[in-house]
């Protein structure tokens, strides 16, 4: 099995939620007002500027972990051309994971 980390700016739930569907995904955990700083910047709760991320954890096997990431990797490259942008505010991250309860 494999974890994916999932962490995106809140105004691309919609996009994310639709690829988690097209690949099955039907199962997962999802954390709302993730704050932090990273490549593409601070976000805050600061209510003139919100700017929160979400975090979605989805444990799968390896396959379709490989056909997930996949999926996320054209989404963000389809985003990054459109816009220009290369620091588009959405990654994945992959780790072991093995259930034990």
């Amino acid at each position: 099995m494999e974890m994916l980390v999932i962490v995106f700016r809140e105004s691309l739930v919609e996009q994310v939620h639709a690829i988690l569907k097209e690949y099955e995904v039907t199962s997962y955990s999802e954390l709302h007002n993730v704050t932090g700083k990273g490549e593409t910047g601070l976000t805050s709760q600061f209510f003139l500027a919100p700017s929160t991320n979400r975090m979605i954890l989805v444990a799968v096997p390896e396959q379709s972990a490989h056909r997930l990431i996949d999926g996320f990797k054209r989404f963000r490259l389809g985003q990054e051309a459109s816009t220009g942008d290369l620091m588009f505010p959405l990654h994945v991250f992959v780790l072991p994971c093995e259930q034990v309860v």
